[in-house]
């Protein structure tokens, strides 16, 4: 049996919610994946029954794993919601202790946990911002998992009083913040262009990684160790890369 849902994490709890008793047996997808199959059903979005699993989920199993159960959401597993299902199945059943079980479903979830939280850790160290137009700041992300949310939370705290934008070019969203303040936009083409203090500032830094260079030591596999490849776009000594 497929269920299909709205996309949403609360359309995904009403589904739990609903078809509770079938959890581990049945296929959940999105209504945009929908395809006419004899077995299948449209579960509409109940915010009534979602806050009741949403509740259940923090008193009895957690806070922390409730931010886990986002987090697999949020990632780009394709079989992500029925692993969010089972494992709160799971847990609700056996407990807390299921989450450190070899069953297939914690496994998987724990997995795609920390395969968030650590391109969420890189992005925290590796996103670069520019000056545009106006005053404000632009970062590019290409991130594998939707970490806008997370990546936006750490920048707001760090930059408070700070303008400026954190564009997810892979699913044409982004972050607009302005002086702690945040909304998410979806954005299908980014026209930046950088101040002119922003071009001095990358003429004059690519003049001096040019100088200090040593053609004759350049250790590109130090370089990707250091700093994986697919970040080096966003770096103005090494764009072109």
């Amino acid at each position: 049996m497929i269920y299909y849902y709205d996309g949403t994490l609360d359309g995904l709890f009403s589904v739990i919610f609903e078809k509770y008793s079938q959890i581990g047996s049945c296929e959940i997808k999105t209504e945009s994946e929908q395809v006419n199959f004899l077995e299948s059903e449209i579960i509409k979005t109940d915010l009534v029954k979602a806050e009741r699993v949403i509740t259940s989920i923090r008193e009895n199993i957690g806070e922390e794993f409730f931010a886990d159960c986002f987090r697999v959401f949020k990632s780009i597993h394709p079989k992500k919601e029925e692993i969010i299902a089972v494992t709160i199945k799971s847990c609700l059943i056996y407990g807390n202790s299921y989450l450190g079980s070899a069953k297939k479903s914690a496994v998987l979830f724990n997995r795609i946990v920390h395969n968030f939280n650590h391109e969420v850790h890189a992005y925290k160290g590796f996103t670069r911002f520019r000056e545009i137009q106006n005053n404000y700041l632009l970062a590019e992300i290409t991130p594998e998992n939707d970490v806008l949310l997370h990546i936006t939370q750490h920048f707001l705290k760090r930059m408070p009083a700070e303008k400026f934008v954190i564009y997810d070019k892979n699913r044409k969203k982004a972050s607009l913040c302005e002086y702690g303040q945040y909304d998410e936009v979806e954005i299908l083409e980014m026209n930046a262009v950088d101040s002119e203090k922003e071009a001095i500032f990358k003429d004059a830094w690519r003049g001096f990684y040019d100088a200090i260079g040593i053609d004759e030591r350049k250790n590109e596999k130090l370089m990707q160790a250091n700093m994986p490849k697919k970040y080096w776009k966003y770096l103005p000594e090494k764009s072109d890369c």
